[in-house]
This record gives structure tokens, C-alpha cells and sequence, in this order.
């Protein structure tokens, strides 16, 4: 990563020393006494971060900011400011300012708050490379991949397409197992035939083996027409058996005799049919275990897992986030109506470990661009299925106590659910986070300390402040 460039904008020669001493170790320190200068240095110069005083002679820092948004809009700006000025510095964030930091300030809340001005800076960086990018690195065949896991399985699709042998794919709900099945059959010499698909745990066993294998007119009743079932029907071609752990064991082995004969009989018919069929089969259950435990038969397993292909979850994989967001934000736009991802909200989807995987996260993309009011998605948009009052999850467990107890309990993880998000909301700034929740700042000094919040949120506490004011 290259080394972050830091421009510190005050008339005040202590000042900026004691800023530069703070900020040293994230970059390299650049310091100018005026806004004047600073504007000159921004034309000539790369800057990442800006660093300037609300109150100085002749342009302010509000002034500095309007014309350093518009000489580049990529400089994240921080405006310090004295207690009694802090409707100019929300004034300054409506202008584009990243923060504002009251003084006195901590060094080490200036210093986080630099840190993370940075980090959005290089997230959104990232999401214009992966924009630009998508449809030319880490696709493969529809799927997209650019964590090494995943790439090894694209490299394992090449190699195995152009055989015949069948092919077991595990993985999680959601991992995108029926798009690494179709890969392999569009890579494979049975592209022009077809591919059929059927989820073996939807359907009953009488009528997975009438969807499978076909039927004969008069077989059953409602059997007014003969059928051709999905294992002729894709002759020469592939056929995607999903979730073949919900198979019973005398279909099994029915199951089992076609692979082996290549040769299936339809229902109530006498003649056995020769087929040429390619099996991918596709499983979320541990398979070996099945089969110690006696749920799946052990021949039938080595017969379809000649090749498996592992595909990792989500939360293994999170390098792919950026670009999956992205490509679900252009999956979903209505005609040119782009939308796009905060650094902050970008942030939020890669501390997510997406129990459902990519199919949860292009739900969540798809309902966000529904619910926000504008282009940028914000973190507010974003509903993440842990979400839903996560403070009375084991509410039912407090019914074994008084109800005082149980509302002091529920009422304490409400508490510490929503000032933990409050102060990240506000990266720590515990005036302004007083300010949002409406309560005093020795209020929310004394909730901090009552609920041990300075030990789960990075250089939230508020302490003397090390660097002078003005």
C-alpha cells in the first residue's frame, strides 16, 4: 500500500507541529499556515487526507474545503473545530467534509478518525477499480471469483469440462453451486446439448422418479400421456442433481443402476432407454458423514464424486465482496439509474460473514437499492438479517426471572447494542454521538462506563486532551 499523503492546514506554528507529531506514523506530513498555500499544494501535489482549522485569516476552512472538493473530489477533509463552532463544522460535512473533531481534542481520536478517513478514501478507490474492472478480471464464466480459492476452481472447471466423469459440488446454501455445474457443461463438448436441473430434496420420491426417469401412459393415476423424463430428456447432454443428500436409499438405488448401466426404465414401462448423460450432482451436507452414518449409500457416493469441488463460503472469500456488490448494483439498476456503495457501506458488507452466502448478499444489494433515497447506498440502508433486535433475541430466556430483572436485562443489551453502533456511526466522536442521541455527554460518559464500551470500541473513551487548543 503506498504511503498516505497528509496535508495540515492552521495559522498556528504549535499547532501544526503538534498535529504533524500525531499524524506522523500514518504518512507522509505535508503543513501549510494558510489556506491559500494549501490550494496552491492540492494543484501540484497528491493528498489523501486534509487536515484543516475551521478559523483562520482570510479563506476559512470551510472556504478550503469548496474549492478543494472541486480541484479533487477524491481528498477526504477533516475539520477542526472549538466546541461553540460546531454548527459551522456540521455545516462543513453537508459541504463534503469526511468529520469534524472538537477541540480540545484526544491525539488518539484525531488519529483514528485519519485512520478511517483513509481507509473509506482507499474503499472507494477499490470500488472504481472494480467497476472499471468487472466485466475483464475475476469473472469466469458467469461466476465471480478473484480470492485464489476460487480461482483454483475455475482452473479445476477447465481441466475437468472437457471429460465425461461426474462431479460432486459442496458447499453452503447460496455459494453459487448450479453456476459452477452450468460453467462445466458450457466448457464441455455437450454445450450445444442440454442442461437440466432438479432439486432432489423439492420433490417426494414418487415424484422425483417420475421427473427423473419418465413415465408411461396409465402408469399412475394421472399418467394420461406418456412423459419423457429429465435423464432422457437431456441426452448427450449434462443433468444437475442438486441437494443429493435428501435422497432416500431405495431411490438411491434406483439412482445407482442408471449411472452404472446408463440405462434408464420409465415408469411402468418394461424397456430400458440407453442414455448419454453427463452427472453434476451438488450437495450442502457432509456426504462421508452420510455415508458413515448409513443415510447414503457408499457406492452411489464414489460413483458421482469421481471429482469434487469444494466452493468456500462467503465469509472465506470476502476479497469477492467489492466486486459482487457491484456487479449486483448493475444486475438491478433500472435503465441507466446507477447506484452506488459508500466506503461505509462498503466497510459494513466485509464485516458481515453472510450466513446465506452470495445469495443473501445480492438480496440485501437488491433491497437496499429499493430502500435508499439517493445514488450513494448508505450503511443505514443496509439490513443484515442479525439485525432484527438483536437485543431480544434471548428475551424469552429472562421469562424464568422477575420481570424488573428481565426489563433491566433487555433494556442493558438494548442499550449496549445501540451505542456500540452510535459511536462507529460517529467514529468515536462522543459529542457529536451525544448530540444524535439527544442526551447529555456526562450522560453518555457514565453509559460508556457503566457498560464497559471503552473496551469493545476502539478509542472510544474520552480522555485529557493532549494536543492544545487554540
Amino acid at each position: 500500500m503506498n504511503k498516505a499523503n497528509i496535508l495540515i492546514v492552521d495559522d498556528e506554528p504549535d499547532m501544526v507541529k503538534g498535529l504533524a507529531l500525531v499524524l506522523k506514523e500514518l504518512g507522509e506530513i505535508r503543513t501549510s499556515s494558510t489556506a491559500e498555500e494549501a490550494i496552491e499544494y492540492v494543484h501540484r501535489y497528491p493528498v489523501d487526507v486534509l487536515v484543516t482549522d475551521i478559523r483562520m485569516p482570510g479563506i476559512g476552512g470551510i472556504s478550503l474545503l469548496e474549492k478543494v472538493r472541486d480541484l479533487r473530489p477524491r481528498i477526504e477533509v477533516i475539520i477542526l473545530t472549538a466546541y461553540g463552532s460546531i454548527e459551522s463544522a456540521i455545516e462543513a460535512m453537508k459541504k463534503g467534509a469526511y468529520h469534524y473533531v472538537t477541540k480540545p481534542f484526544n491525539n488518539d481520536e484525531l488519529l483514528l478518525m485519519v485512520q478511517r478517513a483513509l481507509q473509506d478514501k482507499r474503499f472507494h478507490e477499490e470500488l472504481e477499480y472494480l467497476r472499471k474492472k468487472v466485466n475483464r478480471t475475476g469473472v469466469f464464466e458467469n461466476i465471480i471469483g478473484r480470492d485464489w480459492k476460487m480461482q483454483d476452481i475455475f482452473e479445476t472447471i477447465k481441466k475437468v469440462a472437457p471429460s465425461k466423469v461426474p462431479i460432486l459440488i459442496q458447499g453452503e446454501s447460496g455459494t453459487g453451486k448450479e453456476l459452477i455445474a452450468r460453467a462445466i457443461h458450457q466448457l464441455s463438448p455437450r454445450a450445444k446439448n442440454r442442461f437440466l436441473g432438479i432439486n432432489a430434496a423439492a420433490l417426494p420420491e414418487n415424484l422425483l422418479e417420475a421427473e427423473l426417469f419418465g413415465y408411461k401412459k396409465g402408469a399412475f393415476t394421472g399418467a394420461d400421456y406418456d412423459k419423457k423424463g429429465l435423464l432422457i430428456q437431456a441426452n448427450q447432454g449434462t443433468l444437475f442433481l442438486d441437494e443429493i443428500g435428501s435422497m432416500s436409499l431405495a431411490f438411491q438405488s434406483k439412482l445407482l443402476r442408471v449411472i452404472q448401466e446408463m440405462e434408464v426404465i420409465p415408469v411402468g414401462a418394461t424397456e430400458p432407454v440407453k442414455i448419454d448423460v453427463r452427472f453434476i450432482s451438488a450437495t450442502n451436507s457432509d456426504m462421508e458423514k452420510a455415508v458413515k452414518e448409513g443415510t447414503f449409500r457408499e457406492d452411489l457416493y464414489y460413483r458421482l464424486n469421481v471429482v469434487r469441488i469444494n466452493v468456500p463460503p462467503l465469509r472465506e472469500r470476502k476479497e469477492d465482496i467489492p466486486t459482487l456488490a457491484t456487479h449486483f448494483l448493475d444486475k438491478w439498476k433500472e435503465g441507466e439509474d446507477r447506484r452506488n456503495l459508500t466506503p461505509g457501506t462498503l466497510r459494513r458488507l466485509m464485516e458481515y460473514d453472510w450466513p446465506g452466502n452470495v445469495r443473501e448478499l445480492e438480496n440485501v444489494i437488491q433491497r437496499a437499492m429499493l430502500v435508499a433515497e439517493n445514488k450513494d447506498i448508505q450503511p443505514s440502508d443496509i439490513l443484515l438479517r442479525q439485525e432484527q433486535l438483536p437485543w431480544l433475541v434471548d428475551a424469552e430466556g429472562c421469562s424464568s426471572v422477575s420481570y424488573d430483572k428481565a426489563k433491566e436485562e433487555v433494556f442493558r443489551r438494548f442499550q449496549r447494542e445501540y451505542f456500540t453502533n452510535l459511536l462507529k456511526k460517529c467514529h468515536g466522536n462522543i459529542s457529536l454521538a451525544a448530540e444524535k442521541s439527544g442526551i447529555t455527554r456526562t450522560a453518555l460518559h457514565r453509559i460508556i462506563k457503566k457498560l464497559a464500551l471503552s473496551e469493545e470500541i476502539l478509542n472510544m473513551k474520552d480522555s485529557t486532551p493532549q494536543v492544545a487548543a487554540k
